[in-house]
C-alpha cells in the first residue's frame, strides 16, 4: 500500500489510477505475447500437417500417373 499512497500524494487520483492501468497493460501484453506464441506453435503444426498431407498425395498422384503413361504405352503398342 505503501506505493499507491506515494503515488496518490504526489499525483492524486489520476496518478493511482495512470499506474493501475500502466499494470494492467503490462499484465495483458504478457498475456498477449503467450496467446500469440501458442497461436503461432499450433498454425506452424498444423501447416506441417498439411504439408505431409500434400507430400504423400502428390507421390501416390506422381505414382499413378507413371502407371497410367506405361499402360498407355503398352495399350498403344509403343
Amino acid at each position: 500500500m505503501g506505493l499507491i499512497e506515494y503515488i496518490g500524494s504526489i499525483g492524486g487520483i489520476a496518478g493511482v489510477l495512470a499506474v493501475i492501468i500502466f499494470l494492467i497493460y503490462r499484465h495483458d501484453r504478457k498475456a498477449s505475447e503467450d496467446r500469440q506464441r501458442e497461436d503461432r506453435k499450433f498454425m506452424e503444426d498444423r501447416l506441417t500437417g498439411i504439408l505431409g498431407d500434400y507430400n504423400i498425395a502428390f507421390k501416390e498422384n506422381t505414382q499413378m500417373l507413371s502407371e497410367l503413361y506405361t499402360w498407355l504405352k503398352a495399350k498403344n503398342g509403343h
